[in-house]
């Protein structure tokens, strides 16, 4: 085998295991929450050694930055996977679709995991690039939805920027108001409002 062949099969292999590493750790942060979990936890998960870990991060806080990361970065990948699966034809359907996937639809430890995350984005610029990372993306999701249906001629508005702004803020702060408190009830009647309030700015 060549050399640089082999060098290839074992950055894969490297990369495998790293990945392997980030969504475990992930998976404890969901389960017990972000500062509950300590290397000897994710250790015993996967039965490696302490050393084994930090062959592959340098610490363990950019373990938790980086499977932050993962999460965040997963939930735009999903939404796309999902949409195309729908096939979904008029604009109006698509932005319900967008808010309905982005409201919490349990009291589950994934978005519980996102409300830890906001605490520490005020004081730590790293978390907070994270964030403000992801509400561009689904900013530039909804921008892009308002900006085809304003061609189309279902919307008319003025400043699809501003409006995707303002649709994206309302999501997030029913998001947080659900994700204390949930009920199906309750999140039928919020995904509603949300889709009542973005068609009055959009018409």
């Amino acid at each position: 085998m060549p050399p640089s062949e082999a060098k290839k099969i074992l950055e894969m292999k490297v990369d495998s295991f790293k990945n392997i590493i980030k969504k475990t750790a992930l998976s404890l942060f969901k389960e017990k929450g972000l500062n509950n979990v300590s290397t000897r936890d994710l250790n015993t998960r996967l039965n490696i050694s302490r050393s084994h870990m930090y062959h592959y991060y340098s610490n363990w806080e950019e373990l938790k930055l980086d499977a932050i990361k993962k999460m965040l970065d997963d939930d735009i990948i999903d939404y796309f996977s999902m949409k195309k699966e729908r096939g979904i034809e008029k604009i109006a359907e698509e932005l319900l679709f967008f808010l309905d996937y982005f409201l919490p639809n349990a009291p589950s430890s994934h978005w519980i995991l996102y409300l830890e995350i906001w605490p520490l984005s005020a004081r730590d610029q790293r978390y907070a690039d994270l964030i403000h990372g992801n509400f561009i993306q689904c900013n530039e999701i909804v921008e892009d939805i308002i900006t085809r249906g304003t061609e189309s001629g279902e919307f008319s508005s003025a400043d699809s920027h501003i409006s995707a702004r303002k649709i994206a803020a309302v999501l997030d702060g029913y998001s947080s108001m659900i994700i204390l408190d949930y009920s199906d009830e309750k999140r039928a009647l919020f995904l509603e409002e949300i889709f009542d309030f973005s068609l009055q700015i959009l018409r």
